[in-house]
């Protein structure tokens, strides 16, 4: 069976910008139902795990209920390490190289966010906003439809992933999709970003 990633911190370390209740309902309503019908799934068709995320590379192979909620166990299990704590409502620019490539691939960082907001907006209805990074090195921002990943799609590494669904936002933020996405900058983990680079 496919397993939880644990939720790096607390329900409330996101807030101001992530609240408590989202993230409770975000994880243990959302996230652990789709890992739990991926499971469920592959005991029904009495199939052999495979590694997941040779699963998301393979998933046309497979049924449209598997495609998605191994997405969305997948992108989750992603999204909880994207993002980290900032209590101090710090300032959280990029660092290394993951600020090497926003400059030489968007220009500068508030580029780069502007990218991502247009992105976000443009993306009608449910899905995903990604930050990815192409074979040859060069990085551009996509979106996917519900819970596609680009994974499914690209040769690429996922460097960062951002979830424009409603469920992720709704409660604080109501409608106001870009709003939520312009306080995500301040709780990106770019650590992980550039271990992903590195990789």
């Amino acid at each position: 069976m496919y397993k939880a990633v644990i939720l790096p911190y607390n329900y409330s370390a996101l807030e101001p910008f992530i609240d408590a209740e989202t993230m409770n309902i975000h994880y243990n309503k959302h996230y652990l139902t789709y890992l739990k019908n991926l499971n469920d799934e592959f005991k029904k068709q009495n199939q052999r795990l495979i590694p997941i995320k040779r699963l998301i590379y393979t998933i046309d192979n497979y049924s449209q209920i598997m495609r998605n909620n191994a997405g969305g166990f997948y992108n989750h299990s992603l999204f909880w390490k994207m993002l980290k704590p900032n209590k101090m409502n710090n300032s959280n620019l990029p660092t290394g190289e993951a600020k090497k490539l926003i400059n030489r691939d968007f220009g500068n960082y508030d580029l780069f966010k502007k990218k991502i907001e247009e992105q976000s907006k443009k993306r009608f209805g449910s899905g995903w906003v990604w930050w990815i990074m192409m074979p040859n090195g060069k990085t551009k921002i996509i979106d996917t439809p519900y819970q596609d990943n680009p994974l499914m799609y690209f040769d690429c590494t996922i460097l960062f992933g951002l979830d424009v669904w409603e469920h992720a936002y709704y409660l604080k933020y109501q409608a106001d999709r870009l709003q939520y996405v312009s306080n995500i900058f301040k709780i990106i983990n770019w650590d992980y970003i550039n271990e992903q680079i590195k990789s």
